[in-house]
């Protein structure tokens, strides 16, 4: 059996597939376009933030913020240690520590099983769990064919991306990295604050490191299913009831991105190579394959010289 962890794609449609396969019910991914009041308050409930950035060595070790101590007895953080399983680890840094979600027997049993462990036994315990492992790498992709970029191990030269986790456990806000010694502690949440209102200054002040010169960002919630809680409401409303119309609406819609996102992955997950392979044998069958290659190249030549005028 293979220890490698595949790359997988950010995106609501595969993150919520793959905490689904890891038994987690009751929730679903969303994309986050803006960090105002009014944006945060339509997400409904939110139970963390995944965000992503591009990794520079040269802003991580001038990243001097103290990491928390004495956490060990409320929030469950994990050192990473396997390479490709960032987005992953830091989806794991939300659900292990949050008390709304309902994690499923075998995460459940992970999450008591691992309670007493340091950070480092944590994240050897995740790379060491055939559940996260098999939900991981069901995205991975099909084809049989390496190429040597992919072998070779990333360089100082290469776009290196990762991913962090926002989330608010025993009325503190945190920053979980698992590239950091610990947890960051952001600060205390009194009494009925907005957590989301208080992450928003950590998040654009990890942007603005950046001076302008990065702009790819991504930011996800974890968010209760929507569809459960429309469900719901529908469920609750009197016959006849004219909010029934509106409520239906808004559920067909996201019935309709559920079966989109489930198109969408097994797309990702179908391997093109026999149809690609059959075709190409059809066309040489025909004696078209190299007429065809031979329009490919004259149509690039065609491009290269329209861009050279151009400039």
């Amino acid at each position: 059996m293979s220890t490698d962890w595949c790359t997988i794609e950010s995106d609501p449609g595969v993150f919520t597939e793959l905490v689904e396969l890891m038994g987690v019910k009751g929730v679903q991914f969303e994309e986050v376009y803006s960090l105002d009041r009014d944006s945060m308050r339509e997400l409904g409930e939110v139970h963390g933030l995944i965000f992503l950035f591009k990794w520079q060595q040269n802003l991580a070790q001038s990243d001097d913020r103290p990491t928390a101590s004495g956490y060990e007895d409320h929030l469950f953080f994990a050192k990473q240690v396997i390479t490709n399983a960032c987005a992953t680890q830091a989806i794991l840094s939300v659900l292990l520590n949050s008390v709304q979600v309902e994690l499923g027997e075998e995460l459940s049993g992970f999450k008591s099983f691992t309670k007493e462990f340091d950070a480092e036994l944590k994240g050897l315990s995740i790379s060491n769990s055939e559940l996260v492992r098999t939900a991981h790498n069901s995205f991975a992709s099909p084809s049989p064919f390496v190429s040597d970029d992919e072998k070779r191990a990333a360089t100082k030269d290469d776009d290196l991306y990762h991913f962090i986790a926002y989330v608010p456990v025993a009325g503190k806000l945190y920053e979980l990295d698992g590239l950091q010694k610990g947890p960051v502690l952001l600060g205390e949440l009194p009494a009925g604050a907005d957590w989301l209102e208080a992450v928003q200054p950590a998040i654009q002040a990890r942007i603005e490191r950046y001076s302008g010169a990065e702009i790819r960002f991504n930011l996800m919630a974890i968010v209760a299913s929507k569809t459960e809680a429309l469900r719901a409401q529908l469920a609750a409303l009197p016959a006849g009831d004219m909010a029934a119309a509106e409520l239906q609406r808004q559920l067909d819609l996201e019935e309709q991105k559920r079966a989109r996102w489930k198109a969408e992955n097994v797309r990702r997950k179908h391997n093109y190579v026999p149809f690609i392979i059959n075709l190409l044998r059809e066309f040489a069958a025909k004696q078209q394959l190299l007429p065809l290659l031979e329009a490919a190249k004259d149509k690039q030549k065609q491009r290269t010289a329209a861009a050279g005028a151009r400039k």
